[in-house]
């Protein structure tokens, strides 16, 4: 019922997005609104709750707003109602991509639950572990200071600054946020004091590490919000929905309108039009002010893809769509916001978008199947939150701008669920069996009675 009333609300969005993009931006929040209306409770694919909780934030209400108002960012101007229809095509095509990877799937069956030692071991070394890490972490927030405690949008003109934001800034952030994550998880399941003193202790650390006045929203949204996902997004989906769209969606904005303009006196004129939500707008801008591109076959997304070697290094450079002189030219800068399917489209025309909606969705087909709140925490659980949670940044894209702080998270998930193993090698320790009396063997207890050769004792 849920796929059919799907490929209808999509037929209805693509006629009203020929008649005027407005509307058809307007009708993406109903269909994605009637989207999670539907899902329904525990056992329903978390990823399609995130999917449609951040197309309701970054491609619906807000470009419509912004087309209506007729508000433009980046110098660009004033973007033609063709370009509008042809950017919303593109969304619509990436949504069905995502829905048709879907077709067929079973509903998932709820796994066996498991048994108080695997959900719950006691141990304290596995805290101290986690929790030495978070203060190791910390510490090397401050090699850097200059990286981690000064306003957002501060850069210098060192050449190897990107990679040492990575290596001074965004891996340790995200090491305490996600070291945070595996504390109040094992906490709730333990119960003790000493769990809430070093959940409480690693809260107050990343409390520090990610001040949001001079963090990226990219590590804010990929280091805590594994734990919402973790502890409401199978039993709670509305407000799981309602916290990611309320966080985003309205304190972003506000956070920076005080942190960009009231305290270091960057203008934000189109407030409460944010440059956050800019993404459709970029779309749209690029469709109409740059010259139609050569299909890449691949070699556009496999240039945003390597965005972890070196500028030198650099997979396709000429492929990067926001290096065109056509960017510079029409936009006040390069450092915008360009969704991934967009960048489909220049290597493989409309099917693109179609194509890495597909991919993506069937991908995280698996991820549904690992996500389950009371498994045990390991690598491949944290994992498989931050790569939800990397989703959010992902839609918005760009790819280059959002790679760093995924592979970042990832290594943070692998750090914290390697060390939080421990509680699962102290529950598998052998118990030892009590010991038989001297002179009584296997089957000569008290009331066991010897049976024949090869027949079993009852």
């Amino acid at each position: 019922m849920r796929t059919l009333v799907f490929w209808f609300g999509i037929v209805c969005t693509v006629l009203c997005g020929l008649v005027d993009p407005v509307w058809g931006y307007a009708a993406v929040f109903v269909l994605a609104a009637v989207q999670l209306s539907m899902l329904g409770a525990a056992g329903d694919s978390v990823f399609l709750l995130i999917h449609y909780t951040v197309v309701l934030i970054y491609f619906s209400l807000a470009p419509a707003m912004q087309i209506a108002a007729d508000v433009d960012f980046w110098g660009v101007g004033i973007i033609g109602t063709p370009a509008h229809t042809q950017a919303l095509m593109l969304l619509l095509l990436y949504m069905a991509g995502v829905e048709a990877a879907r077709l067929g799937m079973p509903e998932r069956t709820q796994p066996p639950r498991l048994s108080h030692a695997e959900h719950a071991a006691g141990a304290a070394h596995p805290f101290l572990l986690l929790l030495s890490c978070s203060l190791a972490a910390f510490a090397a927030l401050f090699i850097r200071p200059d990286l981690n405690f000064v306003a957002r949008g501060v850069i210098g003109d060192e050449d190897s600054l990107p990679i040492e934001y990575i290596v001074y800034s965004t891996i340790p952030k995200l090491v305490v946020l996600v070291c945070f994550v595996a504390l109040a998880i094992h906490a709730v399941r333990q119960r003790t004091l000493w769990a809430w003193c070093a959940a409480a202790l690693a809260f107050a650390l990343a409390a520090l590490a990610a001040n949001p006045v001079n963090t990226a929203r990219q590590v804010i949204l990929i280091g805590l919000l594994p734990l919402l996902i973790h502890a409401i997004a199978r039993r709670h989906r509305w407000t799981l929905a309602a916290v990611i769209f309320g966080a985003i969606a309205g304190v972003g904005p506000v956070l920076n309108l005080i942190s960009r303009d009231g305290m270091w006196g960057a203008s934000l004129e189109t407030f409460p039009f944010s440059q956050d939500f800019d993404a459709m707008f970029v779309v749209a801008g690029l469709l109409e002010r740059a010259p139609s591109p050569d299909a890449g076959f691949g070699r556009y997304l496999l240039s945003a893809m390597s965005f972890f070697l070196p500028r030198d290094l650099k997979m396709f450079p000429g492929f990067d769509p926001l290096a065109w002189s056509a960017v510079g030219a029409n936009f006040s800068q390069s450092n915008l916001s360009l969704p991934p399917f967009t960048t489909a489209y220049f290597d493989f025309g409309l099917l693109g978008p179609a194509m890495l909606g597909f991919v993506i969705s069937a991908c995280f087909r698996w991820v549904d199947r690992i996500v389950d709140p009371r498994r045990a925490l390991t690598a491949t659980y944290l994992c498989a939150l931050v790569l939800l949670a990397a989703y959010v940044p992902f839609m918005r894209g760009p790819i280059l701008g959002w790679g760093p702080f995924a592979a970042s998270g990832l290594i943070a998930a692998v750090v914290a669920g390697s060390l939080s193993s421990w509680f699962r090698r102290t529950a598998r320790r052998p118990v030892q069996q009590p010991g038989h009396q001297p002179g009584e063997g296997p089957g000569h207890g008290p009331g066991h009675e010897p049976g024949p050769v090869g027949s079993p004792v009852a």
